[in-house]
């Protein structure tokens, strides 16, 4: 593999998984113990690998179909978790912990269905990108897509464990949660 290869499959996870470190933090800081961090990594990892592999098929056809726009109807997930959550805090908005709702739906299914939810625009960058590409090439990209998920997730959990996001979720996660979830739902079924 080329420096100028390593780069572009760099850029090209760069371009369209910025957006996933915003989510993932989210979910850092809802975490509340070593199976939801685990399913957070190995979520991640699922939903980035589903999206790489469906990339590929449509790339050689052997899928013929447009499959982007069915990713969409996974927003619907984050918008009803953060919906639901918005209603329980309203309702008990003197309580400063984030909704029970969200700290316990932080789980493997759900990281996976954000990110493929979310990953309409992985698809729309990936595909051509990947028709491009020899095996060999597509398996150098596999492994620089990887080593970025990995990146992705420790960048995220640093700035979720910083004393800054900590004191700010602290503060106003109660409420801020569940709107950025609805906000990442809407954002997702927008696409």
């Amino acid at each position: 593999m080329s420096l100028p290869f390593i780069l572009t499959a760099i850029g090209v996870f760069f371009v369209t998984d910025t957006d996933d470190l915003v989510v993932l933090l989210l979910l850092w800081l809802g975490a509340n113990n070593a199976r939801q961090r685990r399913g957070i990594i190995f979520g991640q990892y699922l939903g980035i690998l589903t999206l790489i592999i469906v990339a590929w098929l449509v790339s050689r056809g052997v899928l013929h179909y447009n499959v982007a726009h069915l990713t969409r109807w996974l927003g619907l997930v984050p918008l009803t978790l953060g919906a639901v959550g918005l209603r329980n805090w309203l309702k008990n908005r003197q309580a400063n912990a984030l909704p029970p709702l969200l700290t316990k739906a932080v789980s493997l299914p759900l990281v996976w269905s954000l990110t493929i939810g979310n990953g309409g625009d992985n698809l729309s960058i990936y595909i051509p990108y990947f028709t491009h590409l020899t095996t060999a090439e597509f398996g150098g990209a596999l492994v620089v897509f990887m080593v970025m998920v990995g990146i992705w997730l420790l960048i995220s959990n640093r700035l979720a464990r910083s004393h800054a996001a900590s004191h700010f979720f602290a503060r106003f996660g109660a409420w801020l949660s569940p709107v950025l979830f609805i906000t990442i739902g809407t954002l997702i079924l927008w696409h």
